[in-house]
């Protein structure tokens, strides 16, 4: 879905995350030239759990942070098990909707009533102190509870989102094993040949572009990946091309040439 952006707290140590720094010199580049349109710039990250080696397309707009849009449901999912609201992927919020949809189902359609109707019972001070626990993107929950992924000024870069995957995929956020298994269990998995692919998309307007999120995780045969796909495209090209799965095939065309290097 498409938004418009406009222009007690918990004592926690962390666990180091172990996320190799990026450096552009030990990175591999992927050549996605042709990939380029007039109509958009995009960067992709992809980071091999298993070698702990980055793969990159434009690494200057990996670390450009923008509204995280519909990807915070990752996040604000974590937050939900951790403070019982949500019991597992079967959860209902009983939002008075003639079909009222399951965790799971709203994690896949990107239900945004759902997970506003969630924020709402995290409430202020839980979720400011988990997006600080979480070292989320710039942390910032404000001006309002039910928007501030949507409209709001939260921040977070492609960087930060493969730095925040890693701590998921290791279990390095300090929650219940619970937490992390619903989570897991609600992404849809879409298949490339033998790769699997675990991601979640998002879609929001900031600054007078359209920006677009495809975020997750990915397996081939034993090979691990954390992948990071956002791009960017002015308002008045809206329509000239399919934004929707366009950041979906950039994310494939990136796995494709690093599976056959």
């Amino acid at each position: 879905m498409r938004y418009i952006v406009s222009i007690s707290i918990l004592l926690l140590v962390l666990v180091s995350c172990g996320l190799p720094k990026f450096q552009v010199e030990k990175a591999v580049s992927l050549d996605l030239k042709k990939e380029e349109s007039q109509f958009y710039s995009f960067s992709v990250v992809i980071y091999d759990l298993k070698t702990k080696q980055y793969f990159y397309y434009n690494d200057s707009l990996a670390h450009v942070p923008f509204s995280p849009a519909s990807t915070f449901k990752i996040p604000n999912t974590l937050i939900g098990m951790e403070t019982s609201i949500l019991k597992d992927s079967t959860t209902k919020l009983n939002l008075g909707a003639l079909d009222d949809p399951t965790l799971k189902f709203a994690f896949q359609n990107s239900i945004v009533p759902y997970y506003q109707e969630l924020a709402k019972r995290i409430g202020d001070q839980n979720m400011h102190a988990y997006l600080k626990r979480f070292h989320y993107g710039n942390t910032l929950s404000t001006p309002e509870l039910t928007t501030f992924w949507l409209t709001g000024d939260l921040r977070i870069s492609a960087m930060e989102q493969i730095e925040f995957l890693n701590k998921i995929e290791k279990r390095q956020l300090g929650l219940r094993s619970e937490s992390y298994e619903t989570l897991m269990g609600i992404f849809q998995e879409r298949r490339e040949g033998s790769l699997k692919i675990y991601g979640k998309t998002g879609w929001g307007v900031q600054d007078g572009q359209d920006i677009g999120w495809f975020v997750g995780f990915a397996k081939n045969y034993s090979d691990r990946y954390l992948f990071a796909t956002v791009m960017t495209s002015p308002e008045e090209a809206y329509g000239k091309f399919d934004f929707g799965t366009k950041r979906i095939s950039l994310t494939n065309a990136a796995f494709q040439q690093l599976i056959n290097r």
